[in-house]
């Protein structure tokens, strides 16, 4: 399956899944891991904060009252339709990609990233756009969902065939080289109940 086909099946996997993500397993998965992401996101009492692959806004909503400028992307058109009946009016919302943000150099100060960085099939792209849109000194913070190996030499393989648009499982050695070799230093890398991962990056 080439990267086109790729990206078309896994955007028609979260269109489709859009109105019930919240409810779904797989957002009940994600959302017991999320407050790793939201204790970095309080150490900020003001600055532009965008929520990449932000899903039906549900990061975003929970921190409807805190002092950052908001923003947040995905793109699945359906998904930021949820994203806007689910957060406030002073949150700005765009159907992009990770790949392309609409924003200009330095814009942001915190950038956050949560169960979507196994899905990207350009990572390093991926990256670039996060440092290119973040100033000097801004924080980073991923969750993901998280394998031990071997577990992921076995099954990272395999991943691209699922039809939920999972595509590669990272561990922290191989997480720490991507962001050194695209302008981040890793100052924090846990594991959570050994499902997920929290990762916090500096960009230098």
């Amino acid at each position: 399956m080439n990267n086109l086909n790729y990206t078309e099946k896994t955007k028609k996997h979260f269109d489709d899944i859009a109105s019930t993500y919240a409810n779904s397993s797989d957002g009940k998965f994600c959302k017991a891991a999320y407050d790793s992401i939201i204790a970095e996101l309080e150490k900020f009492k003001s600055g532009k904060w965008l929520d990449v692959s932000c899903g039906p806004g549900t990061v975003l909503s929970m921190l409807s009252d805190s002092p950052l400028d908001k923003y947040g992307i995905d793109f699945s058109e359906k998904m930021i339709d949820e994203a806007r009946n689910n957060v406030g009016d002073n949150t700005h919302l765009y159907v992009a990609s990770a790949e392309e943000l609409p924003f200009e150099n330095n814009a942001m100060d915190i950038v956050t990233c949560s169960f979507a960085f196994h899905h990207y099939i350009h990572p390093a792209t991926v990256l670039h756009e996060f440092r290119r849109v973040m100033k000097k000194g801004a924080s980073l913070a991923i969750v993901d969902p998280y394998l031990p190996q071997p577990l992921r030499f076995i099954i990272n393989p395999l991943l691209r065939f699922s039809n939920n648009g999972d595509f590669h499982m990272y561990g922290r050695k191989e997480l720490n080289k991507l962001m050194r070799e695209h302008g981040f230093e890793l100052e924090n890398f846990k594991r959570i109940d050994k499902k997920y991962f929290f990762c916090q990056c500096k960009a230098v």
